[in-house]
């Protein structure tokens, strides 16, 4: 071996050898491979490093040279034998080299592919020298690999891939240590390189985690590197469920999905290079979505590609269809709000046509999507929200019946997960909904999931509803109806039902305006389906209405002993609760929602009052009588103008409510009574009439002023059930007019001045107060008003009846006294304040002259004497 390299490296250097004289030499040039001649090869000698017999072209001869450590090496054997092209590695019977590449033994070895004796390439020195064939275009790659290269079945090289390679793409395959061509195309040695491989096939880098198909497409992944939602995913794990058995037979990479899991870069007759049929490789890993191709969903036979593509994707979850802008429109109208049901809508969108038939639409009025629930359930919710796909399994349904349309589950089922608290519709009424076509509790008698024809996805609809009315009235009305389903419970009277479409003043009921829902639950199995119920104490009622509560009052029938109720009466009572005595929120008798058979009356009150307050009636024991407050027509001008400047309201006539600010009403029972709770629980009036008569005084204002009075029977120790104004008047069941409360004497011959000496007689209440002698006369006056100043006032006449008049009548007490003033400022008796005087209720309350003085002018001293001294009396009159 010594000599060997001597002998080179002496032809090597001798000055003046040519190349002539080499070529004549040959002998001595071949012994630098051909080591084998030399005599002491023959020899065994321990001074040699080997002592086993190099044959020509064998591995170890060529890298005694090409190891990298001569500048003159072509290549550097890095790696060889490991990730290099395979040497001493025995041809496979089915596999024919083609004329011209030996093997030694049946194997290759480097001389397959390389030859010393040709001078292909030498002369210029390409890269390809010392090649059995130049190796332009990778075709002595070809010659052997040739069915590698078909066009169709291989990964694109050469023409294949003209003008489609960019010069970062080169440079990037240049810097892995591969080659394009010089026209710039994709060759063997793009990816491959014989003698400077990295991984296995000599690969420039290893495919386990795509490393290298990664260089060139990386417009087609979707990886920790390079994030895409267009693209398949890569560096996953396989599904549990995954069927890997096809991807082993094919020798694809199955430790987690890769881009060589799904393609074979040479010998592949399917499509796109992949390992299998698209619907066949889909489904070995999406077993369960591989269903599809058994579904009305595998278009045109396309199977998972109808909808899905694995590279460069229209949208998310590799939708492979263009979003048509009329199903963003039909998105937008719909209020869908959940991201992934725009996939679901770029087919099912109105008016969309898929192979000439237009395709189910979910309507104007569709189950919402892209809400959160509060629970969690066992259904799928992309981004924790409703979607589409929390229904509807795309690929298949719970049993793939043809009329299960996707269901994850069967229909009830599915309703019930998400809807538990609805679930009990089954034992209610709601759940005998129409049996012959409806099982029983069936969701789908009353609603439609989609294409729903109004509001809470109702299944049919009532007319027309007033704006007002919240559309789900129109959804009860459609059974609630003569000619529907619940045609038993119906809308029948003229009168109106409990109003709806008003604001709701509540949170504890559902809705922002009052609705059938409001009140009934229709999913309940409660009696009447209501939220809240009703018997006993009307608990559903005063949730809204809390200010009616007839607990501790005389109208709570149930608990008031002086109520005599059968025990028809009491059952029915207690079946409806407190309220229903009086009302009903449906079919009511009269207006304000009443329940009972109205009694006879002229005002709205009156005629419901007396349903109860009248002979035979639940309270006929308190009726108003003959001679009661004045109220509905017989109430003045004068008096409805007090009315409407007090705290007490006027009812109107058209609602029998109080009347609002602008609208007509009249004095009622309902202007002095709150029948549900008022001040007084007994009586039920809106203020109290004990102590200071609080309830008259809201009206008569300046009758107030006898508090404090004598003619105040506290002041003077008597003790009044009814309140200061009790001493004279009462408002129901009076004596006589003006709601006497006493018996009336008859003392003088009229009316009004017998009002007032009922009491200021010997043996009345007021006999300390008397006239002993005589009266002023009351016949045969002519009262004229005298313009004069400080001297005006009215002096009220009266009829023998107690009529007031201007002209013809009788002076009486009351014109010259108003029995509710003492004083000016209605002071106390008997403590005048400054500039008043003790007046005994006069109708002249200053110092300016006096009431006599008013009438009578200077001469009312005269008139004085003879009238009111015993002494100075005549028999007759003076003024006749």
């Amino acid at each position: 071996m010594r000599k060997t390299l001597a002998i080179l490296l002496t032809v090597l250097v001798l000055p003046g050898v040519s190349e002539a004289k080499l070529k004549k030499s040959m002998k001595k040039e071949c012994l630098v491979c051909h080591e084998n001649w030399l005599l002491e090869t023959k020899v065994e000698s321990p001074k040699l490093l080997s002592n086993r017999s190099l044959k020509a072209a064998d591995k170890l001869m060529c890298l005694s040279c090409h190891d990298g450590s001569l500048a003159d090496d072509r290549e550097t054997f890095l790696g060889f034998g490991h990730f290099s092209h395979p040497v001493d590695k025995e041809v496979p019977k089915d596999f024919k080299l083609p004329k011209g590449f030996p093997t030694k033994d049946g194997k290759l070895y480097c001389g397959t592919c390389h030859t010393p004796h040709t001078e292909t390439g030498s002369e210029k020195k390409l890269d390809y020298t010392f090649m059995r064939k130049p190796n332009v275009n990778s075709a002595l790659c070809m010659e052997c690999h040739k069915a590698n290269a078909e066009h169709g079945m291989n990964h694109p090289i050469l023409e294949d891939t003209a003008d489609k390679l960019s010069d970062e793409l080169i440079e990037k395959i240049s810097l892995l240590g591969g080659r394009v061509t010089e026209s710039g195309e994709l060759q063997c040695e793009s990816c491959h390189s014989p003698h400077k491989g990295k991984a296995k096939k000599a690969l420039l880098k290893p495919v386990d985690r795509s490393q290298l198909c990664i260089v060139c497409h990386t417009d087609r992944l979707n990886s920790e590197e390079h994030k895409d939602y267009r693209n398949h995913p890569i560096h996953k794990d396989f599904p549990e469920e995954a069927e890997i058995a096809l991807f082993e037979e094919k020798k694809a990479i199955t430790k987690s999905v890769e881009c060589m899991t799904c393609h074979k870069v040479h010998k592949e007759e399917n499509k796109h290079l992949l390992v299998a049929k698209e619907e066949k490789l889909c489904s070995s890993c999406h077993v369960e979505e591989g269903k599809v191709s058994s579904t009305k969903h595998n278009i045109a036979g396309n199977s998972c590609k109808s909808c899905h593509t694995p590279h460069k994707a229209k949208g998310p979850k590799l939708w492979s269809r263009e979003i048509p802008e009329d199903a963003y429109d039909y998105a937008s109208i719909i209020e869908v709000k959940g991201k992934s049901d725009i996939l679901c809508l770029s087919c099912h969108y109105t008016g969309n046509k898929i192979e000439g038939k237009e395709v189910v639409t979910v309507g104007t009025l569709t189950h919402p999507t892209g809400k959160s629930l509060k629970e969690k359930v066992n259904l799928p919710l992309p981004n924790k929200k409703l979607a589409c796909v929390t229904c509807h399994d795309p690929h298949h349904a719970y049993d793939d019946g043809k009329e299960s349309k996707f269901l994850r589950k069967e229909r009830l089922s599915l309703c019930y997960t998400c809807h538990k608290s609805q679930t009990k519709v089954k034992e209610g009424a709601h759940g005998e909904i129409d049996k012959k076509r409806w099982k029983k509790g069936d969701c789908f008698a009353c609603h439609n999931v989609h294409n729903a024809k109004d509001g809470y996805l109702s299944r049919v609809v009532y007319g027309e509803i007033s704006p007002m009315e919240p559309a789900v009235d129109g959804f009860c009305l459609a059974c609630h109806d003569p000619e529907g389903m619940a045609e038993h419970k119906v809308k029948e009277s003229i009168y109106n039902e409990h109003p709806v479409g008003v604001k709701n003043p509540t949170n504890k009921l559902p809705g922002k305006k009052i609705a059938c829902v409001t009140c009934h639950e229709p999913h309940s199995h409660e009696e009447e389906l209501l939220r809240i119920p009703v018997k006993g104490d009307s608990a559903l009622c005063l949730t809204c209405h809390t200010d009616k509560n007839l607990k501790g009052t005389s109208h709570d029938l149930l608990h008031n002993p002086e109520v005599k109720l059968s025990e028809e009466e009491r059952k029915e009572l207690l079946k409806g609760g407190a309220c229903s005595a009086c009302h009903t929120p449906h079919n009511p008798a009269y207006k304000v929602l009443w329940s009972r058979k109205l009694g006879k009356g002229r005002t709205i009150n009156e005629r419901m009052c007396n349903s109860c307050h009248s002979e035979g009636g639940l309270a006929a024991d308190k009726t108003i009588g003959k001679h009661t407050h004045p109220f509905g027509r017989e109430v003045t001008e004068k008096n409805l103008k007090m009315i409407k400047n007090s705290r007490l309201p006027l009812i109107s006539q058209m609602t029998g409510h109080p009347a609002k600010r602008g609208e007509s009403g009249v004095l009622d029972c309902a202007t002095c009574h709150e029948p549900h709770n008022g001040a007084d629980k007994k009586r039920l009036t809106r203020y109290t009439v004990e102590g200071d008569s609080s309830l008259c005084t809201a009206c008569h204002t300046s009758e107030a002023a006898v508090v404090g009075t004598d003619h105040d029977m506290r002041v003077v120790g008597k003790k009044l059930k009814g309140g200061v104004c009790s001493a004279c008047h009462v408002p129901h069941n009076a004596k006589n007019e003006l709601l006497w409360a006493k018996e009336v004497k008859r003392v003088s011959g009229n009316r009004m001045s017998d009002y007032c000496l009922s009491c200021h007689t010997k043996g009345g209440l007021g006999e300390s107060k008397v006239i002993k002698y005589y009266y002023h006369p009351s016949k045969d006056v002519k009262v004229k008003n005298l313009d004069r100043p400080g001297r005006e006032g009215d002096w009220p006449l009266f009829t023998k009846d107690g009529k007031k008049v201007s002209v013809g009548g009788e002076i009486v007490c009351e014109t010259c006294h108003n029995p509710h003033v003492w004083s000016k400022d209605g002071g106390a008796p008997h403590k005048p304040v400054e500039g008043n005087v003790l007046n005994s209720f006069l109708r002249n309350r200053t110092l300016k002259g006096s009431i006599c003085v008013d009438c009578h002018g200077l001469d009312a001293l005269y008139r004085y004497k003879f009238f009111h001294t015993k002494k100075v009396h005549q028999e007759t009159p003076s003024y006749k």
